[in-house]
């Protein structure tokens, strides 16, 4: 009876644990507490640089429904060992152990940088979509690449994997979620909050078509397109959910607020491009389109451009590379016929030598 009593206590601390996490709705809460309902996507990844004798663990966790980073938990070891001997194929919670017992280990160093690193990588980069969607060809790379950039070192090798789990086994773990405080949100709003809207006349379809994509938003913000004439792809090409470049001209304080949270200025305090991802498209009626791009959890850019510009997209900017790589080919094409070419006719000399001998 004893272990009765023990197995609905812990299904109902489960089930108070969940509600924290789904708005206290008791059905979801009930679906999470049993494990049919997911709404975090663990990124276990390790790295390893052989050349500075550095490995290490990282464990992200990502709230897929609410988009926002829920906890990062990193360790960096003085030895190559870590690399060696962790599996990211195994439970996360197998890894977490692990990686606290690394964390209190005599090799470990301080990775709070690479911590905060990685916070503010995946929130500049928005991997949300991609993290939503398991792509984990695409997730590999590029988290690869912000190891990289926070460890300053090009021979970085990572390994990652993706594992589906809950805010609430999260929380049981011992981890401490960072969920948004609504508090904080509250002195936001008020902070930036605008005048009351003037009484306006009654509205078009267009207009009232803009308003319902705005109300989705808690603030809008100016943007501006990057363009780019030669590499760039059409802006009517650009589809909706699609990652894009964006400037804030920074006419207001919460822009300036987001272009610092990005580092994202020249050195002379210029607006440098941030990424955005494409919410919604609208035509204007006689030409034109308006672009809302999301730059921040409840922030849209509004962009207002004409319908024949070509601007530079994440795929643009990858895709220009790569054109760069083939020019670089093409250019060295010319100079291998002419090597061939040269050690042809020596040959050809040499022969003429020979027989001549003969």
């Amino acid at each position: 009876m004893s272990k009765q009593y023990e197995a609905i206590g812990e299904k109902a601390r489960k089930i108070e644990t969940a509600l924290k996490f789904t708005d206290g709705d008791m059905e979801k809460a009930k679906l999470m507490a049993s494990g049919k309902l997911h709404d975090v996507v663990v990124i276990k990844g390790k790295f390893v640089d052989p050349q500075k004798n550095i490995s290490g663990i990282f464990l992200a966790f990502v709230n897929i429904v609410n988009e926002y980073i829920s906890a990062i938990k990193t360790v960096e070891s003085s030895t190559t060992g870590v690399f060696t001997i962790i599996r990211v194929f195994d439970d996360w919670k197998h890894l977490y152990n692990s990686l606290m017992a690394y964390e209190s280990g005599p090799d470990a160093v301080d990775s709070s940088k690479l911590n905060a690193d990685l916070l503010d990588a995946f929130i500049r980069t928005d991997i949300f979509p991609d993290v939503q969607s398991m792509n984990l060809d695409y997730l590999a790379v590029s988290i690869q690449d912000m190891v990289k950039t926070s460890l300053e070192s090009e021979k970085i090798k990572c390994q990652i994997e993706l594992e589906k789990t809950s805010s609430m086994d999260v929380e049981l773990a011992g981890i401490d979620v960072m969920v948004p405080s609504s508090e904080e949100d509250e002195e936001e709003e008020q902070k930036y909050e605008e005048k009351p809207p003037e009484k306006k006349g009654p509205q078009s379809e267009f207009e009232k078509k803009l308003d319902e994509i705005e109300s989705k938003a808690s603030f809008i913000v100016e943007g501006k397109c990057v363009l780019s004439p030669v590499k760039g792809r059409y802006i009517n090409e650009i589809a909706d959910g699609e990652k894009m470049f964006v400037i804030l001209p920074g006419k207001d304080e919460l822009s300036e607020k987001i272009i610092d949270a990005y580092k994202a200025r020249d050195h002379e305090g210029r607006p440098l491009p941030v990424a955005g991802r494409v919410i919604e498209k609208v035509h204007i009626d006689g030409g034109g389109l308006i672009l809302y791009v999301l730059v921040a959890k409840g922030i849209y850019a509004k962009i207002v451009e004409e319908e024949n510009v070509k601007v530079q997209t994440d795929l643009t900017k990858k895709k220009g590379s790569e054109r760069k790589t083939e020019s670089e080919e093409k250019d060295a094409r010319p100079m291998m016929n002419i090597f061939v070419y040269i050690i042809f006719i020596l040959m050809i000399i040499g022969l003429i030598v020979i027989i001549t001998m003969m």
